[in-house]
């Protein structure tokens, strides 16, 4: 067993806990670091937390869904959001409130659709027409790879 510095007592090889975790390191400096800090300091919370909970909020949910889903992660997002598995029909304002509240929040709903509806219509899965957005159901990746 070789010996590694980032290793806990008890860990061995086989149950080294950093071949199961994907480690990420930044350095923070002027003001981003200050408010690091000073959001720590106020909320008494662990970086780590803070930055595990910020990259999720980050990085997008859609990457490993198993749906067909745009290629776009902001868009993907959006379709999951929308779409459920029967073909769906919202109108405009209940579907821009719930763009505004579940994958963009800080998008102003003004302008949600000109920058994630109409994106999306190009998509194929989403139309829009007299004030109703139509969407397509969700669909699994394992229909379209087996040709169904």
């Amino acid at each position: 067993m070789s010996s590694s510095g980032s290793r806990l007592p008890g860990d061995s090889d086989a149950t080294d806990r950093h071949r199961s975790e994907e480690r990420a390191e930044a350095r923070l400096s002027g003001e981003l670091a200050a408010r690091f800090t000073d959001y720590l300091d106020a909320h008494g919370e662990a970086k780590s937390d803070v930055v595990r909970e910020a990259l999720d909020e980050f990085l997008p949910a859609s990457e490993r869904s198993r749906y067909v889903l745009p290629r776009d992660p902001d868009l993907a997002d959006a379709y999951l959001a929308l779409a459920g598995e029967e073909r769906r029909t919202l109108s405009v304002d209940v579907a821009e409130d719930i763009l505004c509240r579940e994958s963009h929040p800080n998008t102003p709903k003004e302008l949600i659709r000109e920058e994630v509806l109409g994106p999306l219509t190009d998509t194929g899965l989403v139309s829009i027409e007299y004030g109703t957005v139509a969407i397509h159901p969700l669909t699994p990746r394992t229909e379209v790879m087996n040709g169904e």
